[in-house]
């Protein structure tokens, strides 16, 4: 027997009720989303429940509070509610992906909020993360949402260092150069011909933390051309201005080059250590610029 009695109050019963379960939905996301007690974990399982409660709902309103269903031969009714069940799982087929991925995301951990990332070539820092989909903050202040299924089959590149507990400032030293860096840091080391300033650098941003645990290392890495000739007198000015961006203490530890590679041009990689993903956000692209006008300044025709 129906629910109601009559089409249009079934009808007009159904749209109320999922108008209602719409706005739930979207103040209970609100709700997690501003409340810093509940676990990450715990909110995307919430919002997961919820919206499998919601799709079930509807599709009962529909199938049981319709009058004209009922007066449909059983075997057609069967065939029926096959055919809306699977248009519903073809419909929601995409909506649910996101949600597994979003769970095997929130399992695996590649990455958190605030967090510095490269997701198939977007560069940039994630603003949030939810059931479905991932926003990303790119250096032009572009926000792309990315679909979790999509996140879960690109490429991601974070570069973010989690140091863990704090120790003696040699363990500290040890994990920011890790053994990929160990060439960089001689190399580095040499160009400055200053070993002693580059440690007591790094001293005064371990001696900066108060806590038992480090801050997450921001380790964000990016790569220029400088043309061959006039390239030492363009070296020289850029030392000084990663001396510069160091006595202004923006990115906590001094910005940090090495050659890489030799071809039409030299490419140089710059390293950016920091310890708030916002600093990388904010002064990058000016750190760049000014690297490029050095460039453009000594630059021989």
């Amino acid at each position: 027997m129906p629910i109601f009695e009559k089409n249009l109050e079934a009808f007009i019963c159904i749209l109320i009720v999922g108008i209602g379960l719409y706005i739930l939905n979207k103040l209970i996301s609100g709700i997690l989303g501003k409340s810093e007690k509940i676990p990450l974990k715990q909110k995307i399982i919430i919002n997961f429940a919820i919206k499998i409660i919601t799709v079930l709902v509807i599709v009962f309103f529909i199938l049981e509070g319709f009058p004209i269903i009922s007066k449909i031969d059983p075997t057609y009714t069967a065939v029926l509610t096959g055919a809306i069940s699977t248009a519903i799982a073809f419909a929601s087929s995409g909506i649910f992906s996101n949600f597994i991925s979003g769970i095997v995301i929130m399992l695996t951990r590649p990455f958190e909020v605030d967090d510095l990332v490269k997701i198939e070539g977007d560069k940039g820092i994630i603003r949030t993360i939810n059931l479905t989909k991932v926003k990303l903050e790119t250096f032009d202040n572009i926000i792309i949402e990315k679909s979790n299924a999509q996140v879960l089959t690109s490429t991601i590149v974070n570069y973010t260092i989690k140091l863990g507990k704090k120790k003696t400032f040699e363990d500290f030293k040890n994990k920011i150069l890790a053994p990929q860096d160990v060439g960089f840091k001689d190399l580095y080391v040499k160009s400055l011909n200053s070993k002693k300033k580059f440690e007591e650098n790094l001293k005064r941003a371990y001696d900066s933390f108060s806590t038992k645990y480090y801050p997450k290392l921001y380790n964000y890495t990016f790569r220029m051309s400088f043309p061959y000739k006039g390239f030492r007198v363009i070296l020289d000015e850029v030392k000084k201005l990663c001396e510069l961006y160091n006595e202004k203490n923006i990115f906590r530890i001094k910005p940090q080059f090495d050659i890489v590679d030799y071809n039409v041009s030299i490419v140089v990689k710059f390293r950016l250590l920091t310890f708030n993903s916002q600093k990388i956000f904010d002064f990058q692209p000016k750190f760049a610029r000014d690297v490029y006008d050095i460039i453009y300044k000594y630059k021989i025709p």
